[in-house]
């Protein structure tokens, strides 16, 4: 890399020597012991074969001297090297997949400078195979980076799944939040925070995605979808650049029921948001006092500050071991906890294609299921024909079924009492529910007869 011989008394000649030493031995055992040991043989029999049998001179390849020039790519392997010896978040050093990040770097570089323009090129249709002598690109620094991976090895530690209890207790205490705050921006932030949890939750959507929402489809499109007679839903409208889709800006919609099995409401967090939001000239639905789209970290805050209400207050939830800020994450809590609590339900319920639909959402579906394409008006009419397959999977949002069989007896009656010809039948039939009050304590369900007579006349 020099051209010149390297000088034991220099400090850096002697940090680039044990720096070689180590990506050489990387690229030694990029293979398992057992391969390696089996290629030792097996050339060593190739060579006595060869000259003991048949008296050739030569046999093997010759194996240099090579050019003083860097063709392997030592430079770049020696300075991840160094690189991967910073501290990491979980760890003492960095972890491999940040590490390799150089080498991206590296290649990007390379295929901006002037060493790409005499680069060949064979292509058929619109599939393209580039013919390259960057150095990261060859065999060498290949098994390189395949042996530091199995030294490094991976410590992912993947945001843990907000389970349908946690969840439920967050937006108790977003509720709460709201009706106590008492600044006019306080409380939009907060119903904002309700709806982005919401939203990302019942959809399974990434942290990044749900601040997509488009403002004015987003009020308009639940005007419609939200007084749908007998189908009730919520649409959540969104517009961007989306991993996968080729750095192209498109629509996506989706679909989610405005109250699921579980409880969850969003319709009223809908109706909060639109309120504060419909004189707004913003494009964004979730955009600051600038107008600037906002991001997920605006909402990190009150996520972790949220969650750590909810152990306060439900111990048994979140485990006091868990440290909230960094086991959780806004990014993929969410997505993860939501897909755990469709896969629970059954295969009725919600089946496995109907995980795969709703998670596959930014890949336009075979059956023109999503069109990604399309404006948002146009998505929204061909998207309706498929509503009830869109809405299986927010709507489930697993409980146990004790919860199930109880809300089912709560539902009748209900319906017995709101309809009931007197003060009398309601009275008895109240008595005659409360006699169930050791199922509804079992399942966490509280019942009073006055919320009974708000639903009655709300009803």
């Amino acid at each position: 890399m020099f051209l010149r011989d390297p000088d034991t008394e220099n400090s850096p000649d002697h940090a680039t020597l044990v720096a070689i030493r180590r990506a050489n031995l990387d690229a030694f055992w990029a293979r398992a012991t057992s391969t390696v040991n089996g290629t030792k043989n097996h050339l060593r029999l190739f060579y006595q074969t060869g000259c003991h049998v048949y008296g050739l001179p030569s046999t093997l390849p010759e194996m240099g001297p090579f050019a003083l020039r860097d063709d392997f790519g030592m430079r770049v392997a020696i300075i991840t090297l160094h690189q991967s010896l910073r501290p990491g978040v979980y760890t003492s050093n960095l972890q491999f997949t940040s590490a390799r990040k150089y080498r991206s770097a590296f290649t990007n570089v390379w295929g901006a400078s002037k060493h790409s323009m005499n680069q060949a090129v064979m292509a058929r249709d619109t599939v393209k195979t580039f013919v390259t002598s960057c150095p990261t690109s060859g065999l060498w620094y290949e098994r390189t980076t395949m042996g530091m991976h199995a030294r490094m090895g991976d410590d992912r530690r993947p945001d843990i799944a907000i389970s349908t209890g946690v969840m439920l207790k967050m937006m108790e205490v977003l509720e709460e939040a709201y009706f106590f705050a008492t600044e006019i921006e306080e409380r939009r932030y907060i119903a904002r925070a309700g709806l982005f949890f919401l939203a990302a939750f019942l959809a399974s959507l990434r942290g990044e995605e749900v601040p997509r929402l488009v403002r004015s489809h987003f009020i308009e499109l639940n005007e419609v979808s939200m007084n749908e007679l007998g189908e009730e839903h919520a649409v959540l409208p969104l517009y961007g650049r989306f991993k996968g889709e080729n750095g192209v800006a498109r629509c996506h919609l989706m679909r989610v029921s405005l109250e699921t099995k579980s409880g969850f409401d969003i319709g009223k967090w809908i109706g909060r948001v639109s309120r504060f939001e419909r004189n707004s000239n913003n494009k964004f639905l979730f955009s600051n006092a600038a107008g600037r789209k906002e991001s997920m970290k605006d909402y990190s805050e009150i996520f972790t500050r949220t969650l750590e209400e909810v152990r306060m207050r439900a111990p048994h939830l979140i485990p006091a071991s868990i440290n909230i800020e960094e086991g959780y994450g806004i990014s993929r809590s969410f997505r993860r906890g939501s897909t755990s609590a469709a896969q629970n339900a059954t295969e009725q319920e919600c089946s496995a294609a109907d995980v795969d639909r709703n998670n596959g959402w930014r890949k336009t579906d075979r059956a023109a299921y999503k069109v990604a394409s399309e404006n948002m008006q146009t998505l929204y009419t061909d998207t309706s024909l498929t509503k009830r397959a869109s809405l299986r999977f927010s709507s489930v949002k697993w409980v146990d079924r004790r919860k199930r069989a109880v809300r089912a007896l709560r539902k009748t009656c209900k319906q017995l009492y709101r309809y009931s010809p007197n003060e009398t039948s309601q009275a008895k039939i109240f008595r005659m529910s409360m006699n169930c009050r050791v199922v509804f304590k079992a399942a966490g369900n509280s019942l009073t007869e006055t919320s009974w007579r708000s639903q009655r006349s709300r009803g």
